[in-house]
């Protein structure tokens, strides 16, 4: 079983900063195997050689909040930018979901960081739905969802609660044939 961490750096780290980052994860033992910026952080999906591997981490970028399983950080963008500040109202103002624990508005978008493990993906979606609408917004992953919680949003958002098997996602079935070249 794979175990992946999430790390965020404190600021939008350059070229030269990201790799040495990458040289302290790896030699720490992790994997980073994406990194993004939004807003003014650098995000980083981690694969881990270990459970022990974690403390080494932490301790290795003291620069950088290493949470594992990994928050999952989306990029809200509304069709309309008069509708950021009021979507970042709902997201990150007062009686914000708990599982919301980093955010940042941007002139045309809202970010946020989300421990699925407080508050399930599907409520957050959900919330964005009411205030905006479906149709006036676009939700970017910032960093890829590991397939224990992308399971659990498409489970809830199709109102199949038993679909709990990552093998029954049509993204992880696609992969390996994408990779070979056969469509």
């Amino acid at each position: 079983m794979k175990l992946f961490a999430s790390a965020r750096f404190t600021d939008a780290l350059a070229a030269a900063e990201r790799n040495a980052a990458t040289r302290t994860l790896r030699s720490a033992g992790a994997n980073p195997t994406s990194w993004e910026t939004a807003g003014n952080r650098t995000y980083a999906l981690l694969e881990l050689e270990s459970e022990a591997a974690l403390a080494a981490v932490r301790e290795s970028v003291p620069d950088a909040e290493v949470c594992a399983p990994p928050h999952v950080v989306l990029q809200i963008v509304p069709d309309h930018p008069r509708h950021v500040a009021a979507l970042a109202h709902a997201l990150a103002g007062p009686g914000r979901f708990a599982g919301i624990v980093e955010s940042a508005t941007l002139r045309d978008s809202v970010v946020i960081e989300v421990d699925v493990a407080t508050t399930p993906l599907h409520l957050i979606v959900a919330l964005i739905d009411v205030e905006i609408g479906a149709r006036n917004r676009r939700i970017e992953t910032v960093l890829p969802l590991v397939d224990d919680v992308l399971v659990a949003c498409a489970g809830a958002l199709l109102g199949e609660p038993e679909l709990r098997d990552a093998a029954r996602l049509i993204e992880t079935h696609l992969e390996p044939l994408l990779a070979s070249g056969r469509s």
